[in-house]
């Protein structure tokens, strides 16, 4: 599907998913402004959080948000910033007469004014060089050699096992789903990555190679939207920083959809969706992983695509299972 153009209130969800607010079954529900991540009173008893953290590992830095419910919240690469900090990442899902849940979205109480509905994190630990972080301040810079965050969560009856480590150059996210009881669902987006509007160019491929390749829309152009159904894998590059990144799908159930979903708008974001369950029923009994690993590169105007393929397969061949979202 190529890409098409969108009207331009669509930009007013730079900080949420692609659904519109207005396709929710009720109405007095609306996406809340991003507020602090305050866990259940029974845990914040027992642990602190911070509202704040990076991770700086060799060339990348990550940025952990406590709003946003301790999810990504940007990516450098050498300095130069690859996914941008204003939107959601974690994982959302569109619940059928409910809206959208997860991360930074946040959905008002009917008839209780000032009380919201969120994902409700029951725990986040964080690990430096295979360490336990026991010292936790409300802003935290991390450095070492390697990288990772447990955290576990509820949306509604869905129970999320996810982790975000980052090593040896890799950024790899998983998340584990599971529910005792039928969820239907419009959509979810397991994992998302709002990749920096200054990416100039991108490629969409599958396993045995690229199958799309196109330039992004510039202001004050509106924004287009694409669905790609087949690919595996999608590359950005900057060509202003001869900068790059690869997102390589490396685990899905076999029983869900992996569907590239993406979302360019200028000077805000180009932001890719993993997406599944469109318009589906998460069944009774589901439980299922879904991983991706993000690698970065740098290259010339005319090598990029090169390079961008050939860091695809190094992501092919990484042995994630050590990122497992189950781990300690």
């Amino acid at each position: 599907m190529t890409f098409a153009s969108i009207p331009i209130c669509f930009l007013i969800l730079m900080a949420c998913g692609s659904q519109a607010i207005a396709q929710t079954n009720r109405p007095s529900f609306r996406v809340a402004a991003l507020q602090a991540g305050d866990p259940p009173a029974h845990v914040a008893a027992k642990i602190a959080r911070p509202d704040k953290l990076t991770a700086t590992i060799g060339d990348v830095l990550i940025r952990i948000d406590g709003p946003k419910l301790w999810t990504l919240s940007g990516i450098d690469f050498q300095n130069s910033k690859m996914a941008v900090e204003d939107s959601a990442y974690g994982s959302v899902m569109n619940i059928q007469g409910v809206g959208l849940l997860g991360s930074a979205h946040f959905l008002d109480v009917p008839g209780k004014p000032g009380e919201v509905e969120k994902e409700q994190v029951s725990l986040v630990q964080f690990f430096l060089d295979e360490r336990p972080v026991t010292e936790i301040t409300p802003t935290m810079n991390l450095t070492g050699k390697s990288f990772r965050m447990n955290r576990e969560s509820n949306i509604q009856a869905v129970h999320l096992n996810s982790s975000v480590t980052l090593r040896d150059g890799v950024l790899i996210e998983t998340v584990r789903m599971r529910t005792t009881e039928a969820v239907n669902l419009k959509l979810s987006y397991p994992l998302m990555y709002a990749w920096s509007p200054t990416m100039s160019q991108y490629l969409f491929g599958d396993d045995k190679g690229i199958q799309k390749r196109g330039v992004f829309v510039s202001e004050p152009a509106k924004a287009a939207e694409g669905l790609e159904k087949s690919s595996r894998w999608m590359a950005v590059y900057d060509a202003k920083s001869k900068k790059g990144a690869v997102l390589y799908v490396t685990k899905h159930p076999a029983t869900a959809d992996a569907w590239l979903q993406f979302t360019d708008a200028p000077g805000i974001y180009r932001k890719l969706r993993l997406m599944s369950f469109s318009e589906k029923t998460m069944p009774a009994g589901f439980d299922g992983t879904f991983q991706s690993a993000v690698g970065f590169f740098t290259a010339t105007d005319n090598d990029w695509d090169t390079q961008a393929r050939q860091r695809m397969i190094q992501l092919q061949t990484l042995d994630a299972t050590r990122s497992d979202a189950n781990r300690d």
